[in-house]
């Protein structure tokens, strides 16, 4: 796009000017703390020449400057003081990384972007009382064959290349990445090995009064199969599987050799398995509480487990990590006092506090791009430009009208009614494209105005395209600078409308750039980064104040709109209500969503009181879980971290059966998180690397997603890697058969569909093909067993051929059945499998739940 002369971003504001001149010369003993030097000692790359042992320098930082700063210093005196000056003329400080040792482990210091006071390792140190740290300047390393190699592995697996970062606008993705790196290896490292082999599935609700009746005496029978020999025994629903494998081989002391059960073997060499499927009976927990017990009990039948020797758990071991950890700090900014220019020496400000910003935001629009116009050449078209928190409006602004061609022009600045210091974390800049016929409206006329949003009802007007840019990044920066970005497209009548609602909250951009829309923009630039300060939670007066002075007539209406549906939206009184006696609303856990949605997000003023609030949410905290009530502060209303936080903490009791039943809506809620790093995409991936079958499903959720949805590619991708990184070698052998198997099928399902076209009737020709297909796929590619996608606990085997069809039906599903390929199997029965292309399965699931 010919962008052509226009305005300069303005580099430094006159209200900040004027505050320059006001600066002091030396720093207040208000924010003496942010000023502060820090005595650091580097160990540098190079050695002494003559002793060989690495070069040292000791410097003092100051505190409020930035990692990349601190670099440039490092460089600087190296290259003055170094016996190897070449050696740093020849690099540059980005071909280097800063680490330091904490308990033991190596941590990469990451952010480039961060105030170096906010540092772990610089906090870790003050705790030591240590006056002087120690950093180590390491050289990047390529990574090796091998590494690459694995990498192109998960790859595959996740159908998306995550160090692919050739659609993204900042380093986002890398640095989430690396974020996970360190929640993955701890909860690897506090799994316990065992239970993780063999991921028991079982539940805490109590045995239902229906299957109770079924049983007599407390007591039910089990039949224990080992080899070609089984006994049957009689044992308590209350009995452990530990306890009934002591009370088996007591019983069995001296029959072992009936059971081919060596004599110097215990029962502590084995474990009960269920005949026929890759589940095991084993732990603390009573036998009742068991699924496929339960199941047994429902359907009348007989209880068959195997005595199998347990699964070693080496083969769970995950790959050593080639990344060094990074601490969850990185990324986190300094509080205002530190941040704040006021009474500062401009020559020691290196980063500005965002509430020292208090100018309106505003975006200057340069013009739109298309390289293909809609058919219709009698159209007009203007850009629309919302600033939105969740679903909450925060200020809109429009452009001119102007003739609808290949490229638009408008080099304007649009100025918001929302100062800077305002912008929430998690507010998005959302820019969308209107056309409408002429009518004979010159290109000059203004669609809407600021001061008359209504005025273009005289013309009806259609959203085509849309984009969202985060305006506070994922390091707490403010953006700025100029932008190109890819918009999305509406989709049209009979076009697949997917997920339309959470797609358009997207921050991604397409990454179709040859055949999408762009539009360029340009934010206001700084001479230094404008930061996000953390909030310090102090007091509030006012709120309780108000606490004491509710009148009853006033808590009786309070009472009924904390009862109403939460479908039922809130009007304006409501929520001044609400937000008036917040105090009072904070004592009902069922209000927590009615007043955190009436709380206004484009006010810091308020924001602050807000999180002043949630630091008194005892209540909540004691209160027995409520999933769908919790379930309303991850939806697409809140976009606040700290909200969406505080949801996630109080799901963390749910029981491994409960995440599994909710687990398809908690992978749809992360399309809602602002970010990619996120409580909730933590405590998925916490939840899969602790339980094999949550995993399972948890790999299918995402890989689902990544391969469906465009919007949240680069989301779900980086998950799911987080995943495959930490679940260890035995399920990523079971993953890469199962999608080999899965693109297999896929290929001779497109090839089915495409001689049979659109009729709904399937000929015996049709049949006969298939089935030769199958045929050679499975004496060549098919691998011999793979555990089935919808249920973990059963392994298929090889195809039986002549059972295969192809079902009558618009998008041709394949009907097929294989062996089972557990050898432990009582019956022949095979297993079915519907593979179908077309559908999205979710959706079923989703209604069967309701």
């Amino acid at each position: 796009m010919e962008l052509g002369d226009y305005e300069q971003p303005v580099v430094m504001r006159e209200e900040n000017k004027r505050r320059r001149r006001r600066m002091k010369p030396h720093c207040t003993s208000s924010n003496s703390s942010s000023m502060e030097l820090i005595s650091i000692e580097f160990i540098l790359p190079t050695s002494n020449k003559h002793t060989k042992v690495p070069e040292m320098m000791l410097l003092e930082i100051a505190g409020n400057c930035t990692v990349e700063q601190m670099k440039a210093q490092i460089w600087m005196r190296a290259i003055e003081m170094s016996q190897t000056t070449d050696f740093y003329h020849a690099f540059t400080p980005d071909q280097f990384i800063l680490q330091y040792q904490k308990k033991g482990q190596w941590y990469e210091i990451y952010d480039k972007h961060q105030v170096l006071q906010t540092l772990d390792c610089i906090l870790y140190w003050k705790v030591l009382q240590k006056k002087v740290g120690k950093i180590y300047v390491v050289q990047k390393q390529k990574p090796s064959e091998e590494v690459q190699e694995f990498q192109r592995q998960l790859n595959d697996l996740i159908g998306y290349d995550v160090t692919d970062v050739s659609n993204v606008h900042d380093d986002e993705l890398e640095f989430t990445r690396r974020r996970l790196v360190t929640p993955r290896m701890i909860e690897v490292a506090c799994r316990d090995p065992k239970l993780y082999a063999m991921h028991p599935w079982t539940t805490s609700k109590p045995l239902p009064e229906y299957l109770f009746k079924k049983i007599t005496n407390n007591n039910i029978f089990i039949i224990i199969h080992r080899g070609t020999t089984s006994q049957k025994i009689k044992v308590s629903i209350d009995d452990t599987p530990d306890t009934i494998l002591h009370s088996f081989f007591t019983k069995m002391a001296k029959k072992k050799s009936l059971m081919d059960i060596p004599e110097d073997y215990s029962e502590l060499d084995f474990v009960l398995r269920i005949c026929g499927r890759d589940e095991y009976i084993t732990g603390e927990t009573p036998i009742k509480d068991f699924h496929w017990i339960r199941e047994c009990l429902k359907n009348g039948e007989e209880i068959h487990l195997v005595l199998d020797n347990p699964p070693d758990p080496n083969e769970d071991e995950v790959r050593k990590e080639e990344w060094p950890l990074v601490d969850d700090c990185t990324g986190v900014t300094g509080y205002h006092e530190q941040l704040t220019i006021d009474g500062k020496d401009h020559e020691r400000v290196f980063t500005i506090s965002l509430w020292d910003c208090n100018r309106k935001f505003r975006v200057k629009i340069i013009g739109i791009d298309i390289p293909v116009l809609p058919r219709n050449t009698d159209l007009t078209v203007f850009v629309e430009a919302n600033i939105q928190h969740g679903q909450q409006l925060l200020s809109q602004r429009r452009t001119s009208s102007k003739p609808f061609t290949e490229e638009v022009l408008w080099n304007t600045w649009l100025e918001f009614d929302i100062k800077i210091k305002d912008l929430p974390k998690g507010a998005l800049l959302n820019l969308q494209i209107y056309c409408g016929k002429a009518q004979g409206l010159s290109t000059k006329t203004n669609l809407q105005s600021h001061e008359s949003p209504n005025s273009d009802a005289k013309c009806k007007t259609q959203l085509l395209y849309y984009v969202n840019l985060l305006l506070i990044d994922h390091r707490f920066l403010l953006r700025s600078g100029e932008y190109v970005l890819h918009m999305w497209k509406i989709p049209g009548k009979g076009e697949e409308q997917g997920s339309i609602n959470a797609d358009k909250l997207t921050s991604a951009t397409n990454p179709d750039k040859e055949n999408s829309m762009a539009i360029s923009i340009v934010l206001d630039k700084y001479c230094h980064p404008i930061a996000l300060p953390k909030h310090r939670i102090t007091s509030d007066p006012q709120g309780d104040r108000t606490r004491a002075e509710m009148p009853n007539q006033l808590r009786k209406q309070l009472e009924e709109i904390i009862a109403t549906d939460p479908l039922n939206p809130l009007s304006p009184e409501d929520k001044e209500l609400l937000w008036h006696f917040r105090y009072e609303s904070i004592k009902h856990p069922k209000a927590y969503p009615k007043l955190l949605s009436s709380v206004k997000w484009g006010q810091q003023e308020i924001v602050a009181k807000t999180y002043q609030l949630l630091a008194k949410k005892e209540v909540w905290d004691q209160s027995t879980l409520d999933v769908g009530l919790t379930m309303q502060l991850l939806d697409c209303n809140f976009s606040d971290e700290n909200v969406r936080a505080m949801a996630v903490q109080k799901l963390e009791s749910l029981e491994d059966d409960d995440v599994l039943h909710y687990l398809l809506q908690l992978v749809q809620a992360v399309k809602f998180e602002p970010y990619h790093d996120s409580a909730l995409a933590r405590f998925l991936l916490k939840r899969g690397l602790r339980n094999k079958r949550i995993g399972h499903f948890l790999f299918w959720f995402l890989r689902s997603e990544i391969a469906q949805s465009m919007h949240y590619q680069q989301r779900f991708a980086v998950i799911l890697e987080a995943y495959l990184r930490g679940c260890g070698k035995a399920m990523l052998h079971d993953f890469m058969k199962q999608v080999q198997v899965i693109e297999l099928l896929h290929k001779v399902t497109m090839e089915i569909k495409s001689v049979s076209a659109e009729k709904y009737d399937v000929t015996s020709q049709v049949i006969a093909q298939l089935r030769q297909k199958l045929e050679k796929l499975q004496s060549s590619k098919l691998p011999e067993s793979f555990r089935v996608p919808y249920d973990p606990g059963l392994r298929a085997g090889a195809l039986v051929i002549e059972k295969c069809k192809v079902m009558a039906s618009k998008k041709k599903p394949l009907w097929l059945e294989f062996k089972c390929a557990d050898p432990t199997a009582l019956s022949n029965e095979t297993i079915g499998i519907i593979f179908k292309h077309g559908d999205d399965l979710r959706q079923d699931m989703l209604i069967l739940q309701v």
